[in-house]
Order: structure tokens, then C-alpha cells, then sequence
């Protein structure tokens, strides 16, 4: 043994933190199904809301996930494949925007 430690490996980068911003109908099936994606995801939310739009019969669903740009725009896609969804947003660190209308 000659009492040097091997380097130490470096630190993985931190995932980024993407706000997704889903406009949806105002209805207890879309909400259940909207709420059944993210905990069948599993992806770690830091926050929720939920508010109305300024419209009647809509929603904004909007939270805040702390992952990679790739499992964000996963998350924006499954949202986007459902029932009752009108448009998903998906807002990274960058202000970059990526948006995808039904």
C-alpha cells in the first residue's frame, strides 16, 4: 500500500430545474389522469399548483421538476397524449421554451 488515496470521482452535475405549465379541462378525470402520470413517472417534483386559466372549464397545472431537459420533454409528451390536455409548456433554467398545442 502506498498510503496515497486513489482521486475521487467527480461530482455528477445536478439536474436542471424545468417548470411545466399544462393547460388543461377543468375536470375531476383530467386532473386524476394529470396527477396518475407523475406519480406512474415517478419524477421528483419540488412544487405544485393548480389555478384556474382566465378561461372557464380550464385549468393550469404547473410544477416544478428537478430532472434532464430529456425526462422533462418525456413528462411534456405523456402530458400532451392525453385526454383533455390543450397545451403543454415546458420552461427551462435558460428561459429556453418549448411548446407543444394539441
Amino acid at each position: 500500500m502506498s498510503g496515497v488515496a486513489p482521486p475521487s470521482p467527480s461530482p455528477s452535475p445536478s439536474p436542471a430545474a424545468h417548470t411545466v405549465a399544462v393547460l388543461l379541462d377543468d375536470a375531476l378525470v383530467t386532473l386524476n389522469r394529470a396527477f396518475g402520470v407523475l406519480r406512474r413517472r415517478n419524477v421528483p417534483i419540488e412544487g405544485l399548483a393548480l389555478h384556474p386559466s382566465g378561461t372557464a372549464g380550464e385549468s393550469r397545472l404547473t410544477f416544478v421538476l428537478k430532472a434532464d431537459a430529456v425526462t422533462a420533454d418525456r413528462v411534456a409528451q405523456q402530458f400532451h397524449k392525453m385526454i383533455g390536455v390543450r397545451s403543454v409548456m415546458v420552461l427551462a433554467n435558460d428561459d429556453s421554451t418549448t411548446e407543444a398545442k394539441r
